[in-house]
């Protein structure tokens, strides 16, 4: 070697540790564990993905059905006419019209007897009294509310609920 190659080796020897440890550095960054985008640890962090914005949907989807219930009803015996809050909310707007059908278990071949039964109930509106089919006695009833969605645009029905509701008669 003469004397000039090992100049040349003297002067690019801290560029070649440079180098060396600037590879090391970059293996070590890119196998580090990510941190914690948020944290449980005392201080409420909010999910930076949490947002108001809906994704977008499929046109041809069927939006959800919004629907109000109760489980547990209290009426007077032997009344035809009974309070009730039956009620379409108004996130259904343009979109269902509601029905509500209650029913008792009985031994017929359909396997339940209807109380009543309501007509459409446009979004936004409530009913606030029924007529029964008939006055029932004092008791503890397990009764069943059927509550049906129609399409405004062509009253066709789609999926129901139903319901397990406590009935008191008293």
């Amino acid at each position: 070697m003469n004397k000039n190659s090992v100049k040349y080796l003297l002067l690019s020897l801290p560029l070649i540790v440079l180098l060396i440890f600037d590879i090391i550095m970059l293996g070590l960054v890119a196998t580090a564990e990510e941190p914690p985008k948020y944290s449980t640890g005392g201080v409420v962090m909010l999910d930076p993905n949490a947002t108001d914005e809906r994704p977008s949907e499929d046109p041809d989807a069927s939006p959800g059905v919004t629907v109000a219930g109760f489980s547990a009803l209290t009426i007077p015996p032997d009344h035809i006419t009974i309070p009730i809050d039956l009620y379409n909310p108004i996130e259904n707007n343009g979109l269902y019209y509601l029905t509500f059908e209650f029913r008792l278990p009985d031994d017929s071949e359909q396997g339940y007897e209807v109380l009543f039964k309501t007509g459409h109930v446009a979004p936004g509106k409530h009913i606030y009294q029924v007529d029964l089919a008939r006055g029932l006695p004092a008791g503890e009833y397990t009764a069943q509310m059927l509550i049906q969605p129609y399409r405004m645009s062509d009253l066709t029905p789609t999926n129901n609920v139903s319901a397990v509701v406590r009935l008191t008669v008293k």
